[in-house]
């Protein structure tokens, strides 16, 4: 299905920690076409940012910062096999100082049905997975709302890989194939405990402790953070509401496949009370 030469998506770093990064995904359309410009006038428009934007602070008045500045991986392509080859390591080639693998295929479906939402997109992942498929309200065990489901992303994880603390819009459903992978989950309602980079930062959305080695002098906030625990096996499912927080651990070589579909709204006023809309 994934094809000896296609190129996916896949994340690279120099240890094990994965941090969503979207330099200027926050812009505006007239911000994105200037970049599409010149060296000159993108010079100038990173010259206008800074004039017109005051530094990002978070809920708690503090300059936006990473506890860990090294969580931000390099974004690439790889065939599943280099990917393979890299990822599956001895344990003392895993340990979190070493250089880890993160490997992902996606299906675009309903969200773009050319398949053009991702270069080599997987279509096939909707014949592979029909629990995921979008069927009638009725028959849709997994999917909130079919109408919006946004796709299935695949995603497999090297030993020891950590996907940092944040929560997504939407509905999730997540099923683990393979492995195991650890699951800290906090209520939305924890937001004004968890740290969290603030809207308009490249990483928004995510939490900007290192929770394996929370500096609790810098967030003191976050002592007071509650959350659940479970440690999913292949063939369990573990279903994510809107704005649900989550902070994942691969402990073994694994992977799961997930899948958005819509959003409740009763999730949202502990996330607005944030600063995020």
């Amino acid at each position: 299905m994934v094809g000896p030469n296609v190129l996916h998506r896949a994340e690279y770093n120099t240890n094990n920690h994965f941090l969503y990064h979207a330099p200027n995904a926050f812009g505006g359309q007239e911000e994105q076409e200037e970049n599409e410009k010149d060296e000159e006038a993108e010079r100038h428009l990173r010259s206008r940012r800074s004039r017109r934007r005051p530094a990002l602070r978070d809920l708690q008045g503090r300059p936006a910062e990473l506890q860990n500045k090294e969580a931000v991986p390099d974004a690439l392509r790889m065939t599943f096999a280099d990917w393979l080859r890299k990822a599956n390591v001895t344990a003392d080639h895993a340990s979190p100082q070493h250089e880890h693998w993160y490997f992902r295929l996606i299906g675009c479906g309903y969200m773009d049905p050319d398949g053009s939402c991702d270069d080599g997109s997987t279509e096939a992942l909707f014949d592979e997975l029909p629990f995921f498929q979008p069927r009638h309200q009725n028959n849709a065990l997994y999917l909130g709302d079919p109408d919006e489901q946004i796709g299935i992303h695949c995603r497999f994880g090297m030993k020891g890989v950590i996907a940092e603390n944040h929560y997504d819009p939407s509905r999730n459903a997540i099923a683990v194939l393979m492995g195991q992978r650890r699951y800290i989950l906090s209520h939305p309602q924890q937001c004004a405990h968890l740290a969290l980079l603030p809207p308009g930062h490249d990483s928004a959305r995510h939490s900007a402790v290192d929770y394996t080695n929370p500096d609790l002098v810098r967030y003191p906030e976050f002592a007071h953070a509650t959350a659940n625990e479970v440690v999913l096996q292949a063939g369990q499912v573990l279903y994510l509401p809107t704005n649900w927080f989550h902070y994942i651990v691969s402990l073994e070589l694994n992977y799961q496949c997930n899948t958005r579909s819509g959003e409740s709204d009763h999730y949202w006023p502990p996330i607005q009370a944030c600063g995020f809309d």
